[in-house]
């Protein structure tokens, strides 16, 4: 019999068996042993099985997450003032920059007419004075001494900066008046409106909430344990318990390689197209996620409970038939096979054994009772259905 090397001293294992069985196990069959000559007898340990089968499998794993629209906005105004006018309610299809709200701007009007107005004059003034200065150089120095001439242009400079600070001053109101009007970044529907009109505004002061319903992006929670096994491109279908008729294929785009600080977990995005689910999956919405770890093709198939895992690796547990030659009515006795496990499905997982030959299609394995056997022990079983 192979003897399996990641189970230390089998025979002290073996001695402890025996003696939970003769505690938990009570019921446990005392049959003659065939082959005792001093009629000594042995227990048997009930146990059920199941047959090792072909085929394939899929590891998948179901997470929840969120539909959420991945372009969205609050916007604010740039200034304070009075909200003079709302353009926009909540559910309103908007534009790319179709105007939303106004503040009131009467003062800055007037304001900026002023500053206009000074502006023309302080050109016309800028103009005549460099007329005077260029004729000063004109005529030459026989006509306009040098200090003159100096005295004209320096006026000219100076009317020419009284220009640009006075361009400058419309410039600053006229920025002030354009930080006034609110308008859409992009076009989207408003979620929110936070204020109407008379209420004060200002930074930081949300006044309407704008989403892209076009642009959305499922974002799933991931614990640690699940993100080695990801990887952008991993087939998802997404389902919602509102509609259990609803299915929609899709794909992981991303994995945020950094966990968040509060849950501890990682965030997995898929980015959805607008035609993909007709706009049934709206921004909000709570979603769940079926994710495929992993496939295996005609693979040795045995059922999850019958797998035993451990800090040296994975086993199941044979019920190897008597050998010929032992005596008639000897009992089945369990065979401890080391695996490889290729992919664990919700009910049967894909296994290779590490010996080739260990296990075959067709063998009985043990499913319930494999925690309690050890190598060579002697089974009752029963089949599971």
């Amino acid at each position: 019999m192979a003897r399996f090397p990641v189970f230390p001293s089998l025979a002290l294992l073996g001695a402890l068996s025996v003696l939970m069985a003769a505690v938990y196990w009570p019921e446990a069959e005392a049959a003659e042993d065939p082959g005792a000559g001093m009629g000594g007898g042995f227990h048997r340990f009930p146990a059920t099985y199941a047959r090792v089968a072909r085929g394939d499998a899929v590891e998948t794993v179901e997470l929840v997450g969120d539909v959420v629209s991945s372009r969205r906005s609050t916007l604010t105004f740039e200034r304070t003032g009075t909200l003079a006018a709302v353009h926009a309610r909540m559910g309103d299809r908007v534009t790319a920059g179709q105007l939303l709200a106004e503040l009131e701007d009467s003062v800055l009007q007037e304001e900026l007419a002023a500053a206009q107005a000074g502006l023309r004059i302080v050109v016309e003034e800028a103009a005549l004075a460099e007329r005077d200065a260029g004729r000063a150089e004109d005529v030459g120095a026989d006509a306009v001494a040098e200090s003159e001439r100096d005295r004209l242009r320096s006026l000219a400079t100076t009317a020419a900066a009284k220009v640009a600070q006075q361009e400058a001053e419309v410039r600053r109101l006229q920025a002030l008046l354009r930080r006034g009007r609110l308008s859409a970044p992009f076009a989207g529907v408003i979620a929110r409106r936070l204020l109407d009109e008379g209420a004060q505004a200002g930074a930081g002061i949300p006044v309407f909430d704008l989403l892209d319903p076009a642009r959305r992006e499922v974002r799933l929670e991931v614990p640690p344990p699940l993100v080695a096994s990801l990887q952008t491109g991993s087939a998802v279908v997404l389902t919602l318990d509102e509609r259990p008729d609803f299915e929609l294929p899709c794909v992981l785009h991303a994995l945020v390689p950094a966990a968040d600080p509060g849950s501890r977990s990682f965030t997995a995005v898929l980015r959805l197209e607008q035609e993909d689910d007709q706009g049934v999956l709206l921004p909000g919405l709570f979603v769940r996620a079926r994710l495929t770890l992993g496939r295996a093709a005609q693979q040795l198939l045995v059922p999850v409970d019958a797998v035993m895992e451990g800090a040296q690796g994975a086993v199941v547990v044979v019920a190897d038939a008597p050998v010929e030659g032992k005596p008639q009515g000897t009992p089945d006795s369990a065979r401890f096979v080391p695996v490889r496990i290729l992919v664990r499905g919700a009910e049967l997982v894909a296994v290779v054994p590490f010996q080739e030959g260990s296990l075959q299609a067709g063998a009985r394995v043990l499913v319930t009772g494999v925690q309690n056997v050890y190598p060579g022990a002697l089974l009752s079983l029963n089949e599971e259905f």
